[in-house]
Formats: C-alpha cells, structure tokens, sequence
C-alpha cells in the first residue's frame, strides 16, 4: 500500500537503526489517535493523518510513538490485569484494537520522555523542529472545541498544550529551515482525507466535519468535494439555517468538484423535497450519469427520478 509505504520510509528515517523491526501501520479510525504496541507496530489512524499538514509533522508524532517502543515505556509502567493482557501477546488481532486504543496511554513523565527523545530524532533526521508543535496545537483546538476525550495516547486538553509549549521552546533553540515535504504528504495522504470525512459523517461525528471545513487554514487542504461532506454535516445538526449552509456547500461542491457524483444525488434530494421536480429530476439524472453502475443507491434514484415525470 502506497500511503502504508510513505509512513514507513519516514520511520526508517527517523530510526534508521531500527529499520525492520519498527512496522508502521494504518488503522481505519477517524478518531485523532496514533499508539505503538511493545510488539514495534505503531498505529496510526485515518482521522490524525488527515489533520497533518506535512510530513514535518507527522515526523513529529512517529518519532514520539516509537520512542515508546524503542524506551520499553509499556514495561515500565504498571498497567492494570486488563490492559497487560491485551499487551501480553506480540501479535494482537487486528479487531481487537479498536478496544486497545481506548487505553489511557502513559504517565506523563513517560510522555515527556517520549517526547525529548522523539524531538532529538527529528531534529537528527532533519526535519524542521518549528512544524513540530503544530499537530498538537490541531488537537488541542478539536479537542477542546468539541468537547471529546480523545485523542487517547495524546491524553487531556491540558496535557497537549503542556506538549505544544515544549516543543516550542525545543525548536526555539533551533535555527529554522529542514525538511518540511508538504507537498509529498498531501499528494500521498489527501484521499485519505476525503475517506475521514466520510467516515464522520457516516458515524455521525458531523461536529468535527463542520469544524474542520470551516476553518480556512485547515480546508485548504482537503479535496474541494469536502464541501458535499460540509454539507451532509449541516444536514445532520439540522439547527437553524442548517439547510441553507447545506445547499450553499453542494453548491461549491459542485463548483469546484464537477465530477463528484454524491453532490449531484444530495441536490437532487433537496429540490424534490422543495418541490421543484424539473431541477430534482436534473440533478438525479447528472447523478446516474456520474455514479458506478453497481451504486448501491442507484436503483433508489432511478424511482425517484420516475416519481418526478
């Protein structure tokens, strides 16, 4: 897998020394969420490498998770009975992990400890150590906003802030400039973006879809048909103006993302329901014409398309 391929290399170059017994996975979760396993498989899911600007960034956090491994942090803390046995094995299956990741993660002088060490590492391989605290600063900000409890491994809203000043006055000691590849991460990474949104509004996680989408910094690196998805997310808060933002997103969707076939089914859906059959009709037929001929959804729209002649 391509993307699976890109994590790894940036791994091998952080920990050179390790190659072959540190193993970078993809974990298809929307959560913000990355951990390593005492068995060398660091975990990261969908969700937090879709909020990464660059691979300075997610440099950052590998680097982190594996001073995990590399520092046998799993060992030095106590864990409860629960969480040992989870650990105890060297191969977890992998439909056990949604529940492994729900861990509470590692004290914080461990964290601390990860996170010097992690930062050394970025800065031997040479990254740019003033991206480093950005990634945390985005997971602060949703944490925050949003009201969650994760992202797990990264613990409390407090403890990410505490991690964002450190990394500053780390990189404060560093001149500026090191690799960032901003543009090599997203051309690996940005379908999996357009994959978390999604997923969140599938999971009905739509407050983080609005939130990411809103925020110009942060959209500016999603796919343009993110707005089909801003859209959905309107529909499902149904607060008051809701619809209207709704529509004004499929819009820019379908503006910016011609050939992006869901716009066209949710346009569709909104000129039935208003009433006007002509544009409806015109929207579902757009949809037929763009979808794949084994859409799920297809034979739905084939009758409403019928309803409306």
């Amino acid at each position: 897998m391509k993307k699976t391929a890109y994590l790894q290399g940036v791994m091998d170059r952080l920990y050179p020394e390790f190659k072959g017994k540190i193993h970078v996975r993809i974990y298809d979760s929307t959560q913000l969420n990355a951990f390593a396993l005492p068995n060398g498989s660091i975990y990261f899911n969908i969700g937090l490498l879709a909020r990464i600007e660059n691979e300075a960034q997610l440099a950052a956090v590998l680097a982190h998770e594996a001073a995990h491994f590399i520092e046998k942090h799993s060992f030095r803390q106590r864990v409860s009975a629960k969480n040992a046995s989870a650990f105890a094995v060297s191969g977890i299956p992998f439909a056990s992990l949604a529940a492994v990741s729900s861990i509470s993660g590692f004290s914080r002088d461990l964290e601390r400890e990860a996170d010097l060490k992690g930062y050394q590492r970025l800065v031997k391989a040479g990254y740019d150590a003033h991206e480093s605290h950005k990634v945390f600063q985005h997971l602060a900000k949703e944490v925050k906003a949003l009201g969650i409890e994760e992202p797990y491994f990264f613990s409390s809203h407090p403890q990410l802030v505490e991690r964002i000043d450190t990394f500053k006055e780390l990189a404060a000691k560093q001149k500026k400039g090191g690799r960032v590849a901003m543009e090599d991460y997203n051309r690996v990474v940005q379908p999996l973006r357009l994959e978390a949104l999604r997923k969140d509004v599938g999971q009905d996680r739509y407050q983080s879809v609005i939130l990411v989408m809103e925020d110009a910094d942060m959209r500016r690196y999603y796919p343009a048909a993110g707005y089909y998805y801003l859209g959905e997310a309107y529909l499902r808060r149904d607060q008051k103006s809701d619809s209207k933002k709704a529509l004004q997103a499929f819009q820019t969707a379908e503006r910016l993302s011609p050939k992006f076939a869901p716009t066209y089914r949710s346009l569709g859906m909104h000129y039935m329901k208003a009433g006007d059959k002509a544009q409806a009709r015109q929207y579902f037929n757009k949809y037929l014409s763009l979808a794949s001929a084994d859409a799920r959804d297809r034979a739905y729209v084939q009758q409403y398309v019928s309803s409306l002649k």
